[in-house]
């Protein structure tokens, strides 16, 4: 079981590491007419971009550092999460017409990540000591990213994202969107606890025999 999560997390850190190095290069490439600074400040303000960093970077943690804190259950279940609503999103919202390179870390990003990450939850990624209290905790990531887009926003007038542009969709309709989707994240995180609870559960109903 060990050697299967661990060539599961060296896939993760194998693929994520060169797909966002290529996404990262894609966008600095992009929109010459503003400096690299501007560049590096729009790549990292897609919600995408930045998981996927944060997956990658608990792939190498729970290989290299497995006591790292981003390592443990609790950081796996968020990051799992975090690709559920990527990819959902994407595939519901976003999903349109690709060329060239983009193809490929559109399809590692939205869609081979997302899998793999879920396997990684679903099958070696302890539940039963995951709290009640934690999917809170899962939140503060993505809120400070909706803070952050809405504060850069109001400042140059550029979103990321259709859903969240304020200039055409006005505050309310703009801030509703970001409070289903951090409520979206909050009830998945609820989810991911019962997981936990329910194996506890049947492991406290049918003991295990001598």
């Amino acid at each position: 079981m060990d050697i299967a999560r661990k060539a599961l997390l060296l896939v993760i850190a194998a693929i994520g590491i060169p797909v966002m190095a290529l996404q990262a290069w894609l966008s600095l490439t992009r929109n010459l007419d503003h400096s690299p600074l501007w560049r590096l400040i729009d790549f990292v303000s897609y919600f995408t971009n930045t998981t996927g960093i944060i997956v990658t970077a608990v792939a190498i943690l729970a290989l290299v550092r497995p006591a790292s804190r981003l390592a443990q259950p609790g950081a796996v279940t968020a990051v799992a999460i975090y690709m559920l609503v990527v990819c959902v999103t994407y595939e519901t919202l976003l999903r349109g017409e690709l060329h060239g390179l983009m193809v490929f870390t559109s399809l590692a990003l939205h869609e081979l990540l997302p899998v793999l990450v879920a396997l990684l939850w679903l099958l070696f990624t302890p539940k039963r000591d995951l709290r009640w209290t934690e999917p809170l905790g899962w939140l503060v990531y993505p809120a400070l990213y909706v803070a952050w887009t809405l504060a850069r926003g109001a400042v140059i007038h550029r979103y990321p994202y259709f859903f969240a542009n304020v200039d055409q969709l006005g505050y309310p309709r703009a801030l509703a969107t970001a409070f289903s989707f951090l409520a979206t994240f909050y009830v998945f995180g609820l989810a991911a606890v019962a997981c936990g609870r329910i194996k506890l559960l049947r492991g406290a109903t049918h003991p295990a025999q001598a």
